[in-house]
């Protein structure tokens, strides 16, 4: 039987104070999450048109109640319990991959994305090892694969401005070869919304 291609979502739980602190600090806790709300339903959007599996992992919990991911598209799962970001990107594409011939990983602040990028992803990873849509804060908003590559996850620094160029170095070193999307803008700040506010 062939393996679809997967699409996986990290989302947070959209609670007041739990979602966008550094949108809340400047713009307050209620803005922020009406921004996140609409970041996500922008990009619940883009994800309907992809031509494989869609998967959300929730951040805390998977709600009883219905939500913007409808059940009969998104399948709902919940972000392994660990609170290194690497090693819950690590676990899912762990998760994933035996049952999936390529598996890309995305968050929701990418008001930009497109389905076209995505379904890009599925086009250059037949050639390719790593695929990688680089945002212009320096790191990146999507990463996808074919097969584990633990090395990309273990002992990474986060949310700094050079995780994407150490994950290209580490690409390089275990003799990968990978494949750049268009570079997007995620929204973090009050300044990246202001400059890119699309709604």
């Amino acid at each position: 039987m062939l393996k679809s291609n997967a699409l996986v979502l990290f989302v947070k739980n959209a609670r007041r104070g739990h979602v966008k602190t550094r949108l809340a600090s400047s713009l307050g806790e209620d803005k922020a999450l009406s921004i996140y709300l609409a970041l996500c339903e922008r990009v619940r959007n883009v994800c309907l048109g992809f031509s494989g599996k869609c998967y959300v992992y929730y951040s805390e919990y998977i709600p009883s109640e219905p939500d913007l991911w409808e059940d009969d598209f998104f399948i709902k799962r919940k972000q392994h319990s660990v609170t290194d970001l690497g090693l819950r990107m690590k676990a899912t594409f762990n998760e994933l991959l035996p049952i999936h011939s390529s598996v890309r990983l995305i968050g929701t602040d990418i008001p930009h994305l497109s389905t076209d990028l995505l379904e890009e992803s599925i086009l250059f990873l037949e050639n390719t090892d790593v695929i990688l849509g680089p945002s212009d804060d320096g790191g990146y908003y999507l990463i996808g694969m074919k097969e584990n590559n633990d090395f990309l996850f273990n002992n990474m620094t986060w949310s700094v401005d050079t995780v994407l160029s150490e994950t290209i170095q580490r690409i390089n070193m275990n003799n990968k070869t990978y494949h750049l999307l268009k570079t997007l803008t995620d929204i973090d700040t009050a300044e990246d919304w202001e400059k890119h506010g699309w709604f």
